[in-house]
């Protein structure tokens, strides 16, 4: 799908991504390429660069999708006023300003109901779908029936697809509210169209999440080609039975590609960033159907650039191609924007989307000594534990475009104690039967999936990732081979000096906060309850001479919305300034556990203060250490290793920038170079050269370093000789 915001497989950004096709890494360098129109990811640091925009960047819900001469009209639930949102574009990524084409709903709907976010106006109108019947177009809307506290499904009709949209009769069209002798099955929501053959088919969800004792369905059934008369009863497609559903099955899409039908839906609670879309499969419409145990989009499979990925709908692209259209939440959880990405098939049939990771479930991976369990919280629902021994393992097959760079993520929970102490665990990373590095698993207790990033080379085709037990105990969920390449996000929990001063945050200044006991809290005391805009702890602490020191912020943060964890943030000053913001991913309420923040301190005494900005967190202790300042010549580390990928010898130059400001790199060996405009602090250069004619020979590679003043530095690293079988 020749779209801007997304990307072909494999691919970071319109920038990066012949840089990754080459074998290179732009882990927070910048390259000297210009930049794409929409929009610039090289505008920042490339390791924060999301992996997919909205195309739609307002409260555009549960978005339906009608192409019409040329021209895709987009559907959504009511917002600020507006029954029915409708938008038009003409290549799914620029679209018009919203118009409401449904201003006149059924004498059925309820006046009495409003939604968040919907807004003040909002009527409870969701999940519109419009279909070209014969004779015009057919608008199947769900609003709250006013007779019962149910949500139904109504119908109007429209000579054209921009409406507007007139109501047919003073009934709605499908409502299982236990009235007029139907079942209650707890209303009717989210109606979608299907057309087998010559007959037309109503999609819609039984709400029976709504109530204790009732269960969520997907039916089927005929309809009239006009649209308006249901001809049979419904037939049921799937059900809530799986345990990344939550109570939750909705939001039907059905389409049929070479004799294979396929249902996708959404599921889990749509408030939170737990909702997902999933699919299922049948030789028929009416099944039997075979659920997908590993979901198609999730929030941590697009690593929480979308939040939420439900209400999806299938669509040919301009280029003929299939694109699947879906919203997810902003980041402060307060609207639902549109997405559109490409949807993918493999030779099998198996539907992917290239803007979101390839998942690998550990439980369908070779396990020694260790054990699958069931386990309702992890990814297809399934997890490996009991590795508990030198020997226990997991190795997963991995499948790579082309040679070259890719972000691992390996997705696990670690309950860990030494004792009454909750500690680390690590573990044996290998890649193709070559040790890669020791995993870091920080202490996140049992159940707290959590994913930990590493840059590793793969060779075009298979790879074999294990996973071996080093100390304590991890289980593990899945193994994520991500869209873009970056740096890795740090897992691993800081080092806290023994020599570092405490300071406990009770003993501080709280505003909007409150002090309470908690167990396994320094001190016996945490500072809790600051949620709000202002709250804030500030503590007096001591510099024996002014420059640059850490600050070892301990904290729990249990925050989390509709079962997806979130991590929270708060504002750094010191003695007044600004001092940056400090990240506390989630650990559960409780684990207390510790996150490093840099600060320039005053000689004497200074006045450091936390302040909320993002979600919740509470607070513990406060150690403060001086930061080593790194040497200044040289300011770039590098290395070269050489490796074979796929029978092929190549040398990984890496040149990793440990100053402090953004530096120009050049990276020169006999078998190629390249060169980086821009390597920021922390961030690093890599390119992964191909040997060409046999073996590599030994030699050095050579990068020059030019800082912001133009004084060009020469660093070499040598490397041995690699004769690949």
């Amino acid at each position: 799908m020749n779209i801007s915001l997304t990307r072909a497989r494999a691919r970071a950004t319109a920038v990066t991504s012949a840089l990754v096709a080459l074998g290179l890494s732009v882990t927070g360098a910048v390259a000297a390429s210009a930049a794409p129109a929409l929009p610039s990811a090289t505008a920042a640091s490339a390791d924060a660069a999301p992996t997919i925009y909205p195309v739609v960047d307002a409260n555009f819900p549960d978005p339906d999708i009608l192409l019409v001469d040329g021209v895709y009209h987009a559907y959504a639930t009511n917002n600020q006023g507006q029954n029915v949102q409708h938008r038009t574009s003409t290549d799914l990524v620029t679209w018009s300003a919203p118009t409401d084409v449904a201003p006149d709903l059924g004498a059925w709907v309820s006046e009495s109901c409003a939604f968040s976010p919907g807004g003040a106006t909002d009527r409870c109108v969701w999940a519109p779908e419009v279909a070209a019947v014969q004779g015009g177009y057919a608008l199947y809307y769900t609003a709250r029936d006013a007779t019962s506290p149910r949500q139904c499904i109504g119908l109007s009709l429209s000579d054209t697809p921009e409406g507007p949209f007139v109501p047919v009769g003073d009934d709605p069209l499908v409502c299982p509210n236990g009235d007029d002798g139907t079942e209650d099955l707890g209303g009717a929501i989210d109606a979608a169209t299907f057309v087998d053959g010559d007959q037309l088919y109503l999609l819609w969800k039984a709400d029976g999440n709504c109530c204790t004792g009732k269960t969520a369905i997907i039916f089927a059934q005929p309809l009239t080609p006009d649209g308006t008369t249901l001809t049979g009863p419904p037939v049921e497609l799937i059900r809530v039975d799986t345990p990344y559903e939550g109570r939750v099955v909705e939001g039907p899409t059905l389409l049929e590609r070479d004799g294979t039908y396929y249902l996708f839906y959404s599921a889990n609670d749509f408030y939170g960033g737990a909702y997902r879309t999933s699919y299922a499969t049948a030789s028929s419409l009416t099944g039997p159907w075979t659920k997908a145990t590993t979901e198609l989009l999730t929030s941590d499979r697009f690593q929480g650039d979308v939040r939420g990925p439900g209400g999806q709908d299938v669509v040919t692209a301009p280029d003929g191609s299939d694109a699947i259209v879906f919203h997810g939440w902003n980041e402060a959880f307060t609207y639902r924007a549109m997405y559109v990405a490409d949807l993918e098939w493999t030779a099998d049939g198996v539907p992917f989307v290239p803007q979101a990771s390839d998942r690998y479930q550990a439980e369908d991976g070779v396990v020694t000594n260790a054990r699958v369990l069931a386990d309702g919280g992890a990814s297809g629902g399934a997890k490996v534990g009991g590795l508990d021994f030198a020997d226990s393992s997991v190795k997963v097959e991995v499948h790579a475009d082309e040679a070259g760079p890719a972000l691992l993520g390996i997705r696990f929970a670690n309950g860990s104690q030494d004792g009454s102490a909750r500690v680390p665990s690590t573990g044996t990373l290998a890649v193709n039967g070559e040790t890669v590095e020791t995993v870091v698993f920080p202490h996140t207790t049992w159940g707290n999936w959590q994913t930990s990033e590493h840059l590793v080379d793969l060779a075009a085709g298979s790879n074999t990732i294990t996973l071996t037990r080093a100390t304590f105990f991890t289980e593990l969920d899945a193994f994520d081979v991500y869209p873009a390449t970056r740096d890795p996000r740090p897992s691993a929990p800081p080092v806290i000096p023994a020599d570092a001063t405490r300071y406990e945050f009770e003993d501080g200044v709280i505003t909007n906060g409150s002090v309470g006991s908690a167990a396994g809290a320094s001190g016996g005391q945490k500072v809790g309850g600051l949620d709000f805009l202002d709250s804030s702890v500030a503590l007096e602490v001591f510099a024996e001479e002014a420059g640059p020191y850490t600050l070892g912020v301990r904290f729990a943060n249990g925050s989390e919305r509709g079962g997806y964890t979130l991590a929270s943030t708060s504002t750094v000053t010191v003695n007044g300034a600004d001092a940056g913001v400090v990240t506390f991913p989630h650990t559960t309420w409780g684990n207390w556990q510790s996150v490093t923040h840099q600060v320039e301190l005053e000689q004497g005494w200074n006045t450091v203060a936390l302040t909320k900005l993002t979600w919740y967190t509470e607070l513990d202790a406060l150690d403060v250490f001086r930061t080593e300042v790194p040497p200044t010549d040289p300011q770039v580390t590098v290395t070269a290793q050489p490796r074979c990928l796929g029978g092929t010898p190549y040398l990984a130059v890496r040149a990793t920038n440990d100053g402090d400001e953004t530096v120009a790199v050049a990276l020169r060996t006999v078998h190629g170079e390249r060169s980086y405009a821009q390597v920021a602090p922390g961030a690093n250069a890599y390119q992964s050269f191909k040997v060409r004619g046999g073996a590599l020979e030994a030699g050095a590679a050579l990068v020059a370093v030019t800082d912001v003043a133009g004084t060009t530095t020469e660093i070499s690293a040598a490397y041995d000789a690699l004769t690949c079988a």
